[in-house]
């Protein structure tokens, strides 16, 4: 998936929790190893980490979310078949508890 589309399909996650998403400066993008971007939800800062299976261990794809303000984790996940499975188990309530609380 291109920087793009994952930002498209992160949005569509957050659009199920009634926030909103707005997009902000692309990090690196290598093709299967790494996307970065960041953004913010409802006004928060975040930044958002896609590490593709060329990067993981086991051929995984990881997903990791940081509050820029903190710049703690508050959120990962892992899947052996897409980015999109990832997302799918990312803890979505707790991580925006995290970061807009």
């Amino acid at each position: 998936m291109s920087t793009s589309e994952l930002e498209e399909a992160l949005s569509r996650h957050l659009t199920a929790y009634g926030v909103k998403y707005t997009q902000g400066s692309h990090g690196p993008e290598i093709p299967d190893v790494l996307s970065t971007f960041h953004g913010a939800i409802d006004g928060h800062p975040m930044r958002s980490d896609f590490f593709g299976p060329k990067a993981v261990e086991g051929g995984f794809y990881l997903v990791r979310m940081f509050d820029l303000r903190t710049k703690n984790e508050i959120g990962t996940a892992c899947s052996q078949e897409s980015f999109a499975h990832a997302l799918d188990r990312l803890d979505w309530p707790n991580m925006l508890g995290a970061l807009t609380h």
